[in-house]
């Protein structure tokens, strides 16, 4: 069995990986929900799960995070458009792990 990790299938859900880095920062939800704009409910059903994060979020949502925006992106592809992502990077392409933003 190939241990790769493939676009349909990441190693960390991204929800899972955003509620980690933000409880890494020290942040309540309520200061994501702010810095982008959204509700504190909104922020809670990502980190969930229950909640996709629009794609035009992400760039704002690494922002705060202070993440790498096109790793960000590209893993989001990844698990919610694997199609587009095999499209774009080809069918054996793997996200690169999100990593924190250059300062």
């Amino acid at each position: 069995m190939n241990q790769n990790p493939t676009p349909t299938t990441p190693q960390v859900p991204l929800h899972i990986l955003l509620r980690r880095r933000r409880e890494e920062l020290s942040l309540v939800q309520a200061q994501v929900a702010e810095a982008l704009h959204v509700s504190s409910e909104c922020v809670a059903l990502w980190e969930g799960g229950r909640r996709r994060m629009e794609l035009s979020k992400l760039p704002r949502i690494a922002a705060a995070l202070q993440l790498d925006a096109k790793a960000l992106c590209a893993q989001a592809l990844a698990e919610f458009h694997p199609l587009v992502y095999a499209a774009l990077f080809g069918h054996d392409a793997a996200p690169t792990n999100i990593q924190q933003a250059p300062v």
